[in-house]
């Protein structure tokens, strides 16, 4: 993709940033809910497994049987005991089946997530928005993430809507990497970036932080928005060859996709419908 040659730099920079802050909402749905979706659990068992090690042995496992240390060193928001548990169990083969099993399962989780929540998309529209995700994803350094460049490697999906998916998950890896390294110029640690962020101390329940929890004060939130911030201008690069009527195109698309992909899975419904089984709803 080439940006149009007219604009000066300021305006493709200030363009690019805003399709990347208006897409990543969108990403983060369609390359990661179906993780914590019912169809994840199903899949989880089927291969006679635990939710977690399926989780890290699914999302991880395309980088082969790594010690556990660079596992935590890439996924970086979870705890070092957690990771190191559930990828042990992951790469056992006396516990779970061969990694490349697991990483097989996971894509076709992905695909039936695509098939259920994806179904009412055209599929002109679904290979459009493919397209667009892969120039971007494919124009984007990913030295800050092997797993977006282990997963981006993967073969490509035939379907426009599993296309859709793949291509989604590969960015949603690629800003990962970049917003933990953001993080950290901020001067957090992950346990304060996440209490600090939108799921605060439920989404460290969730991730598995032991209690207890640091109080945010006003200088955590100031440092989580920086590194927001920073996470944002870092992904915004890949954008940026985008003309004004792709960028336009790019977000009409993400935006319909993500209308069909409510209710699909994610962390943040997951959260919701444990606190409505806690209430009674």
């Amino acid at each position: 993709m080439t940006a149009d040659p007219i604009d000066d730099p300021a305006a493709i920079r200030e363009r690019a940033l805003s399709a990347a802050v208006e897409a990543k909402g969108a990403l983060s749905a369609l390359g990661g809910d179906y993780m914590s979706s019912q169809a994840a659990r199903v899949a989880a068992k089927d291969l006679g497994m635990k939710g977690w090690p399926f989780y890290f042995g699914g999302r991880v496992g395309v980088l082969g049987p790594v010690p556990p240390e660079v596992v935590h060193a890439i996924v970086g928001f979870f705890p070092a005991e957690h990771v190191v548990a559930s990828w042990t169990t992951a790469r056992d083969p006396k516990q779970s089946p061969p990694l490349d099993r697991i990483v097989d399962r996971y894509r076709d989780l992905q695909r039936k997530w695509a098939d259920e929540f994806l179904a009412a998309l055209p599929e002109p529209d679904a290979d459009d928005l493919a397209d667009l995700l892969r120039g971007i994803a494919t124009s984007s350094e990913t030295g800050l993430s092997p797993l977006a460049a282990a997963w981006g490697a993967m073969p490509e999906p035939v379907s426009p809507r599993h296309r859709v998916v793949h291509w989604s998950h590969v960015m949603r890896e690629q800003r990962g990497g970049l917003h933990i390294a953001a993080v950290q110029m901020a001067g957090l640690n992950p346990l304060e970036a996440i209490v600090t962020g939108p799921l605060g101390v439920d989404g460290a329940k969730f991730f598995r932080w032991p209690e207890p929890y640091p109080e945010p004060d006003d200088a955590m939130r100031l440092f989580r928005d920086e590194a927001e911030e920073i996470t944002d201008e870092l992904a915004s690069r890949a954008y940026r060859g985008l003309t004004e009527a792709q960028a336009e195109r790019l977000l009409k698309l993400l935006g319909r996709a993500q209308e069909l992909a409510t209710g699909g899975g994610g962390v943040g419904k997951l959260l919701a419908d444990k606190e409505k089984t806690a209430a009674g709803a």
